[in-house]
C-alpha cells in the first residue's frame, strides 16, 4: 500500500514535469513569422500555482527550481530571476494550501493573483534597479492578466484530467511534508 502511494506521488511528479517539457516545447515551436500582437499566458506558473495550491506534494521545490530555471534559459530571460520568483510564489502558495483547502474557489484564485502581482512587480523592480532592458509594462500586464484568465481553465483542466484535487479531511492519504 505504502508503495503505491510512493509510486502515485513520482508519476505525479514525472507527469507534471512532461507537461512542463510540453509547454516549453509548444512555446519554442515556430508556428508563426510575425511577432504576436498580444502576450500569451505563463501556462507554466498557471500550473504549478494550480498543483501547489491543490497538492503541494506534486511539485516539489527542487523540481520547480530546476524547471523554471530551464525555462529562463531556453526562453531567453534574465536567468535565475524568474525561476527564483517562481519559486518563492510557489512555497508562498504551499504554505498557504491548508488554508485555502476549506475556501471557495475564487479565494484560491485571489491568492494565486496576489502572488503574480506581487512576482511580477518585484520581476520588473529588480529588472529596473539592475538597468536591464525589459519588455513595455503593457506587454507584462497583458501577460499577468493572460496568466490570471487562464489560471481557472487550467485547474480545472489539471481536476478533470489528471486528478490534482484539493486534499479534503476525509483523505486516507497521509499529507506528508516532501521537500
Amino acid at each position: 500500500m505504502a508503495e503505491t502511494g510512493t509510486l502515485h506521488l513520482w508519476l505525479m511528479r514525472a507527469l507534471f514535469a512532461a507537461l512542463a517539457g510540453a509547454l516549453v516545447f509548444a512555446r519554442l515551436l515556430p508556428l508563426d513569422t510575425l511577432p504576436p500582437g498580444w502576450a500569451g499566458p505563463d501556462l507554466f506558473l498557471a500550473l504549478t500555482f494550480a498543483w501547489a495550491v491543490r497538492r503541494p506534494e506534486y511539485v516539489p521545490p527542487l523540481l520547480v527550481a530546476g524547471l523554471a530555471l530551464a525555462m529562463d534559459l531556453l526562453l531567453q530571460r534574465p536567468p535565475g530571476l524568474w525561476a527564483a520568483l517562481t519559486l518563492i510564489g510557489c512555497e508562498t502558495l504551499r504554505r498557504r494550501a491548508p488554508a485555502l483547502r476549506d475556501l471557495t474557489f475564487v479565494a484560491e484564485w485571489a491568492a494565486v493573483a496576489g502572488t503574480l502581482v506581487a512576482m511580477t512587480l518585484a520581476c520588473r523592480l529588480v529588472l529596473t534597479v539592475l538597468i536591464v532592458d525589459q519588455a513595455p509594462l503593457g506587454l507584462s500586464l497583458m501577460q499577468l492578466l493572460s496568466t490570471l484568465v487562464a489560471y481557472p481553465l487550467v485547474a480545472a483542466l489539471s481536476h478533470l484530467f489528471f486528478g490534482v484535487r484539493k486534499r479534503v479531511p476525509g483523505d486516507l492519504t497521509p499529507e506528508r511534508h516532501v521537500p
